[in-house]
């Protein structure tokens, strides 16, 4: 039985000298992990650690995954609490750690008596050698949708994943996942900015052959759709492409853009196959450009993409074996093909994976590696060094792209970078509970760009700012928060609350005072913004070409969460063909080398569309896994 203290089987004139006495019973503490409090249970028996049982976490689940299932065995085990952080998930090896130790103190036990000897590191070992039919480096979203769609070709797969969990960057994302959905977008109406855009658009010169077949197609389906109901949201892949080719400043491969925009309704529905549940609305992140964006109604955040594989592989018993901690170091070729991989094992093992038809990169980009930020960017000038965060899992450093460079492959894109113009100003995170398109105010209290742009425009305007931060605003009705207080990733919104991250007015007067800006200045900001919401007509102040439901702030209470833009997305890579083929720097493919996902360039051109990358690695994945098979 847990009780909120002690539970003890000593006397009441013992009870008063604890530190001195063996304790039994069960003991609660708790300690602060990366997203929220980690609360855990630890039952004693005369001193002696017999259980511990996590009670609440609300850490990544990838991430947290592990350090749940060993740490807690390992201290059970060992009696120890000198016990190594699991890689990769050192804020969840730690909170779990630290909560123990909060539970002995509790129970009157000095936690140093269980940080004696040697320290206690969890091992896996992985084969030296292995023989497969496909080779995958890397587990995000990409490199799973790749191991799937082989291994439902017939291939023997094996997936290598230099981290200690699933997941990439595809768990941090929000989820969105651009694909045009007419039955879907038909839900909402169109405004008056939104019909302009599509109309703009159509009045576009095309700049080759293959924009003006597009533009062609469009303009068809457009009067076909106005003729019958002028007032749904329009959408079909073709908009979905020319959008994409726009928004990255016309420099991206239009074929692969195309064929991305045509196969991403599929892998909707693919997934959909598999068990994922799509929410019944169409949404729109940060800088998504139109209401496309699907989102899962069964799973928060990119979360329940990697769960839908995971799942898959072993409910349809699928030949893929997963090699976590195991680092690839090197393609191995061969005549010219690329016919395997040199890595490295969790114990500095040098392994060797064979491939009999070929390797596929799915190893994301290098938004994490500074040194290499710093050596490409051509959009920020040199501002992308230590000072400013990421969004990213510290795992994308790039060495999948130098790797298949070193191989032979051509480079495209490399110097186009993005900022992600919403996220947490001390950590980098995207973690936060109003909508991305919300009102964006400044530290004065006034509005200062169309907060439906694109991102770059969008995080340009924000380091712009006094300060280069601004605060994005949402009201509790149309605050992203479940029924049971989580956020879309999870965490409790009174976690933020406490931390001070996310600040609750109860009026427009009670938020301004808390954030110290004119209320005044912000009542008529917010005045300003719903007339235009109501009216649906023209945003005079910055463009804005729609404002959604959930978007007004016409009554409180309010939130708002202070944002500051943070490296996202690298839109460069290795360049590839629409079969998902690697192509050397002569624009021919390699044989036996494949590329999916951020690891490659050559899709979103200088600036990425918001809800375009999940499609793009888990599309391309898919096109990847099945090109290595034939």
């Amino acid at each position: 039985m847990i009780k909120p203290f002690a539970v003890f089987t000593l006397s009441a004139f013992a009870l008063a000298c604890t530190s001195a006495l063996a304790a039994t019973g069960t003991y609660q503490g708790k300690a602060l992990g990366h997203n929220a409090e980690v609360e855990v249970a630890v039952t004693l028996d005369n001193d002696k650690i017999t259980n511990v049982q996590i009670l609440k976490n609300f850490e990544t689940p990838a991430v947290s995954e592990l350090p749940k299932k060993v740490i807690p065995q390992m201290i059970v085990d060992n009696q120890s609490l000198k016990v190594d952080r699991i890689s990769g998930a050192t804020f969840s090896s730690m909170a779990i750690l630290n909560a123990v130790k909060d539970a002995l103190k509790k129970a009157g036990v000095d936690p140093q008596k269980y940080m004696q000897g040697s320290r206690i590191a969890y091992k896996v070992s992985v084969p030296t050698k292995t023989d497969s039919d496909v080779v995958v480096v890397g587990g995000g979203g990409a490199g799973l949708s790749a191991a799937v769609a082989a291994a439902r070709k017939g291939a023997k797969v094996v997936l290598i994943e230099k981290m200690s969990f699933l997941g990439g960057n595809t768990v941090l994302a929000g989820g969105a996942l651009n694909a045009s959905d007419p039955a879907l977008e038909a839900k909402q109406k169109m405004s008056a900015g939104q019909r302009k855009m599509v109309e703009d658009l159509l009045k576009e010169e095309p700049k080759n052959e293959q924009q003006a077949k597009l533009l062609a197609s469009l303009k068809k389906q457009w009067d076909e759709a106005i003729k019958k109901d002028p007032d749904i949201l329009f959408d079909c892949p073709e908009l979905h492409a020319l959008q994409t080719y726009k928004a990255g400043d016309y420099v991206a491969d239009l074929a692969l853009i195309d064929k991305l925009s045509k196969l991403a309704p599929a892998t909707v529905e693919r997934l959909d196959k598999m068990g994922l549940k799509w929410n019944d609305f169409s949404s729109q992140y940060v800088g998504a450009i139109w209401p496309r964006c699907h989102d899962a109604a069964n799973y928060t955040s990119g979360q329940g993409y990697i769960d839908t594989f995971r799942h898959t592989i072993e409910k349809e018993k699928l030949p893929v074996t997963i090699l976590l901690q195991t680092k690839a170091d090197e393609l191995i070729k061969k005549d010219g093909r690329v016919v395997g991989v040199k890595a490295t094992g969790p114990n500095g093992e040098k392994v060797t994976l064979n491939a009999k038809k070929g390797v596929i990169m799915t190893s994301g980009g290098f938004g994490a590696n500074v040194e290499m930020r710093q050596k490409y960017d051509k959009l920020w000038g040199g501002k992308l060094g230590k000072n400013i965060g990421t969004t990213n899992s510290r795992a994308i450093t790039g060495e999948g792209i130098l790797m298949a460079e070193k191989a032979g492959a051509g480079l495209v894109d490399m110097g186009y970078i993005q900022l992600l113009p919403v996220t947490d100003p001390e950590n980098g995170t995207v973690s936060g509970i109003c909508q991305g398109t919300a009102i964006y105010v400044n530290t004065e209290g006034k509005r200062f760009v169309n907060e439906m742009g694109r991102r770059d425009e969008l995080s340009k305007a924000a380091l712009a700012q006094p300060g280069g931060v601004f605060y994005r605003m949402c009201t509790v009705k149309n605050a992203r928060i479940n029924k049971d207080g989580l956020t879309t990733l999870g965490i409790p919104v009174e976690t933020f609350l406490k931390s001070g991250k996310v600040i609750r007015g109860e009026n427009v007067e009670d938020l301004a005072s808390k954030i110290k800006v004119d209320p005044k200045v912000l009542k008529a900001t917010f005045d300003k913004f719903n007339d235009f919401c109501r009216s649906q007509g023209e945003d005079k102040e910055f463009g804005r070409p729609s404002c959604a439901p959930n978007i007004p702030m016409y009554e409180g209470p309010y939130y708002a969460e202070l944002r500051t833009p943070s490296v996202h997305h690298t839109m460069g890579g290795v360049r590839i063909n629409t079969n998902a083929q690697v192509l050397d720097t002569a624009g021919k493919p390699i044989p036996g080398l494949f590329a999916a996902g951020e690891v490659t360039g050559g899709i979103h051109g200088t600036n990425r569309v918001g809800g375009n990358a999940i499609a793009d690695a888990l599309t391309y994945g898919n096109v990847a896994g099945e090109s290595a098979v034939k």
